[in-house]
């Protein structure tokens, strides 16, 4: 019988469970809207996530959207805290009200595994049945009324990527109830310990009688749970717990797998009242005829590079008319307010320091979008699922694991969430080989500079050369990345073998407005960074690059503007600066300029292309605008060469392709690691390989080239 319904009270607390892929992120966005919070749980890097869920009485509730996780039981920090704040043991984190469970009706089996844990828990629960539409396709429709019955609780249909039933869904949480207990068929000798442990810990844990038996059941198991701590701490509960093993093994039984064992065969029981099976010939889905391909061992990897290749050619090819606009936009933007101003050291600072500088960033933001973009789709579409599970054998083989890909790929967006997201990998030996090579891929604040050095050196290229190379230069940060976990793997302990298990989700059309938000997201991080850190960066180097100024007499000694122009750069505290640096990186082939935007890039690898951009144009305020790359084509050394040349562009693309240039990234390594050692491990190492890279390909090339 089920029990009396457990309604929330206004401002309660509701925590999102699900397995990965299950579509959780996507119904959380969908009942929460923009009224959400990000965060990091105290003392680890996982993420916190919460939002506020309106109800139909004009109450609210606060939803948590925990992390994606197949089980309760721990293995990675994810799982800790999915573990910790659903048994109610984290001090920031009150214990959940109530649960909303994901399922993927689609992997009904899979997901039910974790349901049956919760179900342990004697909490209000409520569960979304998800991708209802994909299972009914694929023949194995879920009666959801049958598994509401068979659990107790509300199951409600969705489709969460078309916000289908989710005022069904708002009126099932209002009204959440506990579902039925259930009794999981393990062996007697099992069943007999559970019952004996289970009256101890009454005894002597403060435990009711239901709960306590679940309590003695994960004490026999193994389960590392904190909020079990107190009692595998009693010593009189850890003798009999031990006894108890000891006589379990003599019986031949193991508790982890009687568990598991016993908690499939309710699964598979369950699974066959509910799932209504379609007759007729077994057909081959849609999701299964191109997996043929996609995880093929010879034509998935050929996919998966074609799928990369087309997505750096989207990147040039549609990005560059956007871009085009963004830099008229800048430009007309720039005459407008240089004609409302009176000459003099603001109007300099203006349309030097914050156009010349953050405009010339803000240009690359369309490029930035277009890959946010299409990262979005491939990973809304279930590919990216595939693709992990694709690259787990080739990672295997240089010392990383198949959980390695998706914070390898995230690092193409950003480092910084990689490092974040490395917090799935159990092994904490996998997890440091991975964070030390993150910083090698190719992370979106260095698009604006390959951007930048292809335009204004290689001039002639179309976007299909222009794809290639931008590949090629991926490619080497990712050959970069293999050889430098080859090395770890030799240094660090070998780390335990382990499965890795990924559920696929079937292929589905990516939801617009989801892939639209994460792109927007993710972009307009890098318009607020443009807004803050390099405009702030932006301000002292034009400062230092403007003072202090040449008197008029000393102006007068050379002839032309330009002259004039690079005299009183080379006489500020930058130009002073720039030229100290020089000796450093003049066999790299820079000069002083290249010098010091490599130093100011520490602070953000962006602040390259506003550092270029200020040298360019301080000292020459007029009322239009100078492009970058034609004053960078158009730069010269006194004896008539150029400045920027393909070698130059190749050296510099190289060092950037190597180089630790992320004072954020450091910071996130250390803390992540708890040392200082690896973060600064990683930049002289990382910086080391750039330097002698840059310099091989320079020096080699100038003799080649005769130059």
């Amino acid at each position: 019988m089920a029990r009396e319904p457990d309604p929330l009270r206004p401002a309660r607390s509701l925590a999102l469970v699900g397995n990965p892929n299950a579509g959780k992120t996507t119904l959380f966005n969908a009942l929460t809207g923009l009224r959400q919070k990000v965060g990091n749980y105290p003392g680890v890097t996982v993420e916190k996530r919460a939002g506020v869920l309106r109800l139909a009485d004009d109450h609210s509730v606060e939803v948590l959207d925990l992390p994606g996780t197949y089980s309760l039981v721990t293995m990675s920090p994810d799982e800790q805290v999915v573990s910790d704040v659903l048994h109610g043991v984290r001090a920031d984190t009150p214990r959940p009200d109530a649960i909303l469970a994901v399922v993927d009706a689609d992997n009904l089996a899979r997901n039910l595994f974790l349901v049956s844990q919760i179900l342990d828990l004697d909490v209000p629960l409520v569960v979304a049945l998800n991708m209802v539409d994909l299972a009914t396709r694929h023949g194995h429709a879920v009666d959801a009324a049958l598994l509401s019955e068979v659990l107790g609780c509300a199951v409600v249909p969705v489709v969460g990527n078309k916000e289908e039933g989710l005022p069904a869904l708002v009126a099932a949480v209002r009204t959440a109830r506990r579902p039925h207990p259930v009794q999981f068929a393990v062996p007697v000798a099992m069943a007999e310990e559970e019952q004996a442990l289970g009256a101890l810990i009454v005894e002597h844990g403060g435990l009711e009688e239901a709960p306590a038996r679940i309590a003695a059941r994960r004490l026999l198991a193994h389960e590392p749970g904190h909020d079990l701590a107190p009692l595998r701490d009693h010593p009189t509960l850890e003798a009999a717990v031990e006894a108890a093993r000891v006589r379990l093994a003599a019986a031949g039984v193991d508790p982890t797998e009687a568990d598991i064992s016993a908690r499939y065969r309710w699964i598979d029981g369950v699974v066959e009242r509910v799932v209504a099976r379609a007759e007729g010939p077994a057909t081959r889905s849609i999701t299964q005829r191109v997996d043929a391909v996609a995880l093929h061992k010879v034509w998935g990897l050929v996919l998966f590079a074609a799928l990369m290749a087309a997505l750096f050619l989207t990147v040039f090819w549609v990005a560059k008319p956007l871009m085009d606009g963004v830099k008229n936009g800048v430009a007309w933007l720039a005459l407008r307010v240089a004609g409302s101003m009176a000459e003099g050291p603001l109007k300099a600072l203006v349309i030097d320091g914050v156009f010349g500088g953050v405009g010339a960033v803000m240009v690359f933001t369309p490029q930035i979008a277009v890959l946010f973009l299409s990262l979005a789709a491939l990973e809304d579409s279930g590919y990216l699922a595939r693709a992990a599970f694709l690259m787990d054998r080739l990672l295997s083989r240089v010392g990383l694991h198949g959980k390695s890909f998706i914070p390898l790929l995230s690092a193409f967006a950003c480092a910084i969430p990689g490092v974040l997201s490395t917090r799935t990998i159990d092994d904490r030996r996998d997890r440091l080989a991975t964070i030390l090579v993150l910083p090698f891929m190719g992370c979106s604040a260095r698009l604006p500079i390959y951007a930048l050095l292809v335009a204004a050196c290689f001039p002639s290229m179309g976007p299909v050369r222009q794809a290639i190379l931008l590949l090629g230069l991926y490619v080497a940060g990712i050959v970069a990345a293999v050889l430098t976990s080859l090395l770890v793997k030799r240094k660090l302990a070998p780390a335990k073998g382990s499965a890795f298990i990924l559920e696929l989700p079937s292929y589905k059309r990516p939801q617009g407005t989801h892939v639209l938000y994460q792109a927007w997201t993710n972009t307009w991080a890098f318009v607020t960074r443009a807004g803050t850190t390099i405009c702030a960066f932006s301000i002292v180097l034009w400062a230092l690059m403007y003072y202090p100024r040449l008197s008029p007499t000393e102006l007068a000694q050379h002839p032309t503007e330009a002259t004039q122009r690079a005299a009183q750069i080379e006489h500020s505290y930058a130009g002073r600066a720039g030229h100290a640096i020089e000796p450093v990186v003049r066999p790299l082939g820079y000069d002083w300029k290249m010098g010091l935007g490599l130093v100011s890039a520490y602070a953000a690898r962006e602040v390259f292309v506003s550092t270029l951009g200020i040298a360019y144009r301080v000292g020459e305020v007029r009322d239009d605008t100078t492009d970058l790359t034609r004053a960078m084509a158009a730069d010269r050394y006194p004896d008539g060469r150029k400045v920027w040349t393909p070698l130059v562009a190749t050296s510099l693309m190289v060092w950037f392709v190597l180089a630790m240039q992320c004072m954020s990234t450091m910071a996130v390594v250390r803390r992540e690691t708890g040392s200082w050692r690896w973060p600064l491990a990683q930049l002289v190492y990382m910086n080391g390989l750039a330097y002698l890279a840059s310099l091989l390909i320079f020096q080699i090339g100038r003799r080649i080239l005769g130059a």
